[in-house]
């Protein structure tokens, strides 16, 4: 994330500020008063550290890029408040001891922190490169493997903080270390901090109830309003909404008729219409081509089809050509 500046903002006061040269902001003159921090951990993996308190409800928001791709995976400490992006429903949390995993998704995301509250987070900022080695050396959980695939998926989960999070993020507050030793003890407790919360990703839900007929009539309606529009398709809560199913519900509709949840079937609907368009109209700019399917980023758009066909879509086109 290439932040220009983060704003607190209170009902009386709004203040930006940019990272000093140590990767630090400090909020002092206002009703805000804390502190961010922003660690490079290792390529792609940075590690921030927040604390503050007002007197005032406030919210902090980034002001600069949100790459797709991105996802932050946080552990809230203290405080009480509430996260909230667009294509996602709004994630409260009443006090400390709230784990989430988030994705920038090129949107703007707020933290709304309730009055008089020390607030307390720690997050990891993970970019797509960093994703795609940890796939490669230990798998990713399937949340984690559809943000990969399709930068631009809304994600916002929040749930319970376990007690191994929980130690680790303390720990990342209060670093025992300083120079080498801190760098190698950060690294080891990010990747710890990580681990759990894949683990924590990866954990099988209980066994759902059986689907009806009545919802699998809505689960087919529903998929038809997603393969209505690539381009734009509504969020997993608004398409839930639309069919009056709840998401769980949906998903679980989803791999039962389709063998894939709802944004793996959008992702492996874009897939399918980018080959088809590459083969049949060659004239089409790639990255008019990909915004038709609906990626802002010619970038995201090649490593989704690369990672589906195996070669990038311009070999496709060229082979095409060729033939």
């Amino acid at each position: 994330m290439d932040e220009m500046a983060w704003v607190a903002e209170t009902a009386v006061a709004s203040m930006a500020q940019n990272f000093d040269p140590d990767g630090r902001i400090v909020f002092d003159d206002g009703p805000f008063s804390g502190f961010i921090e922003r660690i490079p951990v290792r390529s792609g993996i940075a590690l921030y550290r927040v604390e503050g308190v007002s007197s005032h409800a406030w919210r902090l928001t980034a002001q600069g890029d949100a790459p797709a791709g991105n996802l932050v995976f946080g552990a809230m400490l203290d405080g009480a408040g509430a996260i909230e992006a667009k294509g996602n429903a709004r994630q409260n949390w009443k006090c400390g001891g709230r784990s989430f995993v988030l994705s920038l998704a090129e949107r703007e995301i707020t933290y709304h922190i309730e009055a008089g509250k020390q607030w307390r987070a720690v997050t990891l900022l993970l970019e797509p490169a960093a994703l795609d080695a940890l796939a490669e050396q230990n798998g990713l959980p399937p949340l984690v493997r559809a943000a990969l695939d399709d930068g631009q998926l809304p994600i916002l989960h929040m749930f319970e903080l376990n007690r191994a999070v929980m130690r680790a993020a303390h720990d990342l507050l209060q670093p025992p270390y300083r120079g080498n030793m801190a760098m190698l003890w950060r690294e080891s407790k990010v990747l710890e901090l990580l681990t759990h919360q894949f683990d924590h990703l990866a954990e099988s839900p209980a066994s759902p109830p059986p689907i009806t007929p009545r919802d699998l009539a809505r689960v087919r309606e529903a998929h038809d309003l997603l393969m209505a529009d690539l381009r734009t398709p509504p969020s997993l809560d608004e398409l839930a909404a639309l069919v009056r199913l709840a998401p769980r519900r949906l998903n679980q509709g989803f791999r039962h008729v389709y063998g894939m949840t709802v944004f793996e079937a959008l992702l492996d609907a874009r897939m399918k219409t980018a080959h088809k368009m590459i083969c049949e109209k060659r004239d089409i700019p790639l990255k008019h081509l990909a915004w038709m399917v609906g990626y802002n980023q010619l970038s995201n758009f090649i490593s989704a089809y690369r990672r589906r066909f195996g070669v990038p879509p311009g070999q496709h086109r060229r082979e095409s050509e060729a033939g």
